[in-house]
């Protein structure tokens, strides 16, 4: 899906050194300029296809590694070192370059050709999650095709498996679940309240003073980000919450680079984001484990598996997905050499 802001980096990782992001079998390069704003441009030199990531910048342009082109924050080329002075550049000697946004501490990079005025807006994210609870952020690479796993954080019953020997085994379903999903024009949103949470002995119990709801919030955000709110409690003011926001960076069908933020409001202590960054990684992890075993790794039609009433969430999300897909041309690679996927 082109026209869309994807999600690709955090905006603390991105400095005035070059930084390879790689998706969509593309290689972007982002780096900063004096005044702090965030320049993209395709990985790519036109001369002998080097990677301009390996380069280095100066006076706010980027210098190709391999024969030192000098290509400004809008990908022309304006010196050459091997030619004289006077000589003039070639008109193909020119990157392509693309909008980028900073929210929400994400670097958002638009791949289209859509004129800014008919762009899609960047997502908004619950106020309360963004400005009062703590951050934490982790990233990997999962090897396993990226709405797959989007798919997986839509979904709200996967949790007494996938997550049986964490918490799962502990979340209450036993009965039909059925919710409304909200549809919109770049994404859907659903939620689930369950009964009760824990055995009667629970530590939870004992803090939130009695047996807790678990009350979960799905959204999706196209192209690639999904956010789980949750919240355990019986009292709005005293509840424990947590959001899951991800980002999933499809580099090709099987491999996606994934950057999480997980919000708490408890314990908000710096010196424990170590503990909850370990406690999330885990639990994506047992995602991974068991979508990457999927027959299937590209999304399949819809028609082509079974479906309940619980999915109605994923089942929005592959006919978005689709819809979308059929309005885009295919994409080319624009790799020299196998990209080394790192982050």
């Amino acid at each position: 899906m082109k026209n869309f802001w994807y999600a690709c980096e955090f905006s603390f990782a991105v400095t005035h050194q070059p930084k390879q992001i790689v998706m969509l079998n593309q290689r972007f390069v982002l780096y900063r300029n004096t005044q702090g704003q965030i320049v993209a441009l395709k990985d790519q030199c036109p001369h002998r296809g080097a990677a301009l990531s390996l380069g280095w910048v100066k006076d706010d342009c980027i210098h190709c590694p391999y024969h030192g082109w000098k290509f400004q924050a809008d990908g022309q080329c304006i010196e050459i070192p091997s030619n004289a002075a006077g000589t003039s550049i070639p008109k193909k000697a020119n990157v392509e370059s693309y909008p980028v946004q900073e929210k929400y501490g994400f670097v958002w990079i638009f791949y289209g050709d859509l004129p800014a005025e008919q762009r899609p807006a960047l997502p908004i994210f619950p106020e309360y999650m963004v400005s009062t609870m703590r951050p934490v952020y982790d990233q990997g690479i999962d090897n396993a095709n990226y709405a797959r796993l989007m798919e997986a954080n839509l979904d709200f019953t996967h949790v007494i498996a996938v997550h049986r020997k964490s918490f799962g085994q502990r979340v209450p379903i036993n009965k039909t679940i059925k919710y409304n999903v909200e549809k919109y024009d770049w994404g859907a949103v659903a939620k689930v309240k369950y009964e009760s949470l824990g055995k009667s002995k629970s530590v939870l119990n004992f803090l939130l003073g009695g047996r807790p709801e678990l009350k979960t919030r799905l959204s999706l955000y196209l192209p690639n980000v999904t956010l789980a709110e949750i919240s355990i409690g019986r009292d709005e003011s005293f509840d424990i919450k947590f959001g899951i926001l991800v980002a999933h960076l499809p580099i090709d069908d099987n491999t996606t680079v994934v950057k999480r933020v997980l919000y708490r409001n408890i314990f908000p202590l710096p010196w424990l984001d170590g503990f909850f960054r370990k406690l999330d990684h885990k639990l994506a992890q047992e995602d991974t484990v068991v979508v990457a075993t999927l027959n299937s790794q590209p999304m399949p039609k819809i028609s082509a598996e079974l479906h309940v009433a619980a999915d109605a969430l994923d089942i929005t999300f592959r006919q978005l997905l689709q819809k979308h897909l059929a309005q885009s041309s295919p994409l080319q690679p624009n790799f020299v050499n196998e990209p080394s996927k790192t982050l």
